[in-house]
């Protein structure tokens, strides 16, 4: 659902990108391998070219041979996929897009917090995250930062960058901007987008007020909760989801980002910065863009310098031109559809030319007498117990 997140955002365009020369059959699970219903999603999937799964997940692997296998977040790769997998296709290459490293994201929030639960959940969530990558032919990371991290862990396990990816319109007409109008936008069953916007409205948001009175924040994102929704006030408002950000960012004068912890590259940022806004962010907010702080972005690790920062805006007519354009051709040099699209060509070439899964013998045989039971023998027992 690529209006929902920018996760699905940028999965679609990938998925959009690889449908220009490669079959693709893309499966929306549930828990008991049931595909989705079809829904408009769906719809837009298909009007990109690509074939939806139909079903269940043991039906589809019959139906359609793969020569590779694309997991997207780790935690789709679960044993019985896998299995399923080995039955099936075993020679399939299996790929696992991070999006971004969960341990990384759960590890800052848990130096953040102080709490042990949290760190306690950081270290669950390293095992399991890297089991999962080191059972992957190539694994994908959205940023040098998170491959270094990745490959760091699993030295063995090959894995290639393939960041977020903005559509890039033309640089918008800065009459249309409303001056002191901010704007945050993420959705909000992620938890750091949460935690970003308690923050700057408890602590930011009173300094900026108190130097720009006619100062305004538009909080946009799917899924408030209540505690979001409780922070509007005369100068918050919280809009929710909208079916369609670039609107509110073509009027917006500044787009902040206060996150406080996080991973891999956050789409808020980019997004902002291919429509020509100006972006405050954090340090967290800025990762695995290589961008310049002063130059193509603002940076404020404090609520007092973060407040100075998107003061400095409000208040150097020449800065905020600067940064806006900066931004914006950083953007489209690196990270626009042709950009991105390249690199992904890239990838799926030198993943054609990784080895094929050596399954060992053992396990060969044990997958052969589960394919000659289901086929000869489980068939019959099924249909005599009806």
């Amino acid at each position: 659902m690529p209006d929902q997140s920018s996760g699905d955002l940028r999965f679609y365009t990938l998925l959009s990108l690889l449908a220009r020369k490669h079959k693709l059959l893309f499966c929306a699970l549930n828990e008991d391998n049931t595909t989705q219903p079809r829904n408009d999603a769906g719809a837009r999937l298909e009007q990109a070219g690509i074939t939806l799964g139909e079903v269940d997940l043991p039906h589809v692997l019959r139906s359609f041979k793969s020569d590779i296998v694309w997991f997207e977040f780790y935690y789709m790769a679960r044993l019985d996929y896998l299995g399923l997998l080995e039955r099936h296709y075993p020679q399939a290459l299996i790929v696992v897009d991070s999006v971004d490293v969960h341990f990384n994201r759960l590890e800052a929030r848990a130096r953040l917090t102080g709490k042990l639960e949290d760190e306690a959940e950081a270290r669950q969530m390293r095992v399991r995250e890297l089991a999962v990558y080191a059972s992957a032919n190539m694994v994908i990371a959205v940023s040098e930062d998170d491959r270094q991290l990745i490959q760091l862990a699993l030295p063995n396990v090959p894995v290639e960058v393939v960041p977020n990816i903005h559509a890039v319109p033309s640089y918008p007409d800065k009459t249309k901007r409303r001056y002191g109008e901010l704007v945050f936008v993420g959705g909000f069953r992620h938890d750091p987008n949460v935690d970003a916007m308690q923050y700057f409205c408890r602590e930011v948001m009173p300094l900026i007020t108190a130097a720009c009175p006619q100062a305004r924040l538009k909080i946009i994102g799917s899924n408030p909760p209540q505690d979001i929704l409780a922070l509007a006030n005369e100068h918050v408002e919280v809009l929710g989801y909208v079916p369609e950000t670039a609107p509110h960012l073509e009027c917006a004068y500044i787009s902040v980002a206060p996150m406080r912890y996080g991973g891999g590259m956050k789409g808020k940022v980019g997004e902002a910065m291919s429509n020509g806004l100006p972006v405050v962010t954090t340090s967290f907010g800025a990762e695995g863009f290589g961008l310049q702080p002063g130059e193509d972005l603002l940076i404020g690790d404090t609520a007092e310098s973060f407040a100075a920062q998107v003061i400095a805006l409000l208040d150097d007519a020449d800065l905020h031109s600067r940064i806006a354009h900066q931004g914006y051709d950083f953007i489209e040099q690196y990270y626009s559809v042709p950009a991105v699209g390249l690199r992904l060509d890239s990838t799926m070439q030198r993943l054609s030319y990784l080895p094929l899964r050596v399954i060992p013998m053992r396990r060969r045989l044990m997958l052969s007498i589960q394919k000659w039971y289901a086929q000869r023998i489980a068939w019959r027992l099924k249909k005599s117990s009806v």
